[in-house]
């Protein structure tokens, strides 16, 4: 066991009370990421911290696989992008990385998914996203390859406060094409958004604080594409929205299937969308 994976097993650290934490909230991955930012050596490695990898840079090489096959049969240019500006070079917090054949050198199946994910995006959306608000964003892999694969004019990350750090730390080792903040909901002044986004993290939070997203941040956006794992009625909708609430307080939406299926009853949430 490393220094670092030692260290977040001593503390516990949350950034709100227990009734408004997300699933990630969990002490563990807030103390952990305080121990990546305070040490340059677990800076340099932690996409491969055990602990971190509970949330987050846990994409398996198969998964990564089915996302390579996806983007090769959609042919929408973005995987040779990709490989040209992203993938290859994908080397900051030192990322597990994977054979995978007809690719020269290694990628990261975490990364892979980013890129499928904006591979999604520009199918509905089209290439120009405008103002972007994510919520739940990890280190900012989705904002850095949304940036570097389409037109982003702003993303408004939503985070918790030691995330946002962490976040910061991880895009200003890049130059970007658009600009970037980071806040959190009570920061947040309601402003419209072009598009809102989220992979699975608006899903992993407690009702209340979904409804409170939902109030200031995605009632406000013209269109919207949400990864979930809860609503279904699956083990994961304990304490969160349901589906017909969701559709009551969401704008009309589209249920379209998570392509590949990570785990059961995940689906995603769209409006605003290309026919």
């Amino acid at each position: 066991m490393g220094l670092k994976d030692t260290l977040t097993r001593r503390k516990k650290l949350f950034s709100s009370l227990e009734a408004y934490r997300s699933d990630s909230d969990n002490g563990k991955y807030p103390a952990v990421v305080a121990e990546i930012l305070a040490n340059q050596a677990a800076f340099d490695t932690f996409k491969r911290n055990r602990v971190y990898n509970r949330i987050l840079e846990h994409v398996s090489e198969e998964q990564g696989q089915a996302y390579l096959d996806i983007l090769r049969a959609r042919d929408d240019g973005l995987l040779n992008r990709a490989l040209e500006r992203l993938l290859i070079e994908d080397d900051i917090g030192s990322p597990r990385k994977c054979s995978y054949l007809g690719v020269d050198g290694q990628l990261s199946p975490t990364t892979l998914r980013y890129v499928k994910v904006a591979s999604d995006l520009h199918k509905l959306f089209g290439c120009d996203l405008g103002t972007v608000a994510e919520i739940g964003c990890g280190y900012g892999g989705q904002c850095l390859t949304n940036d570097t694969l389409l037109s982003v004019k702003e993303a408004v990350l939503f985070d918790l406060p030691f995330v946002n750090q962490l976040i910061t730390r991880y895009l200003e080792s890049f130059i970007l094409s658009g600009a970037y903040r980071t806040t959190t909901l009570n920061q947040h002044v309601p402003k419209p958004f072009d598009l809102v986004i989220s992979n699975y993290a608006f899903s992993e939070l407690p009702e209340p604080v979904e409804r409170a997203y939902i109030t200031k941040v995605l009632a406000h956006a013209k269109r919207g594409y949400l990864t979930m794992n809860s609503g279904m009625g699956n083990d994961r909708t304990k304490g969160k929205m349901t589906l017909d609430q969701l559709r009551e307080a969401l704008p009309p939406f589209e249920i379209l299937d998570e392509e590949p299926l990570t785990y059961e009853g995940n689906y995603i949430i769209a409006w605003g969308h290309q026919g």
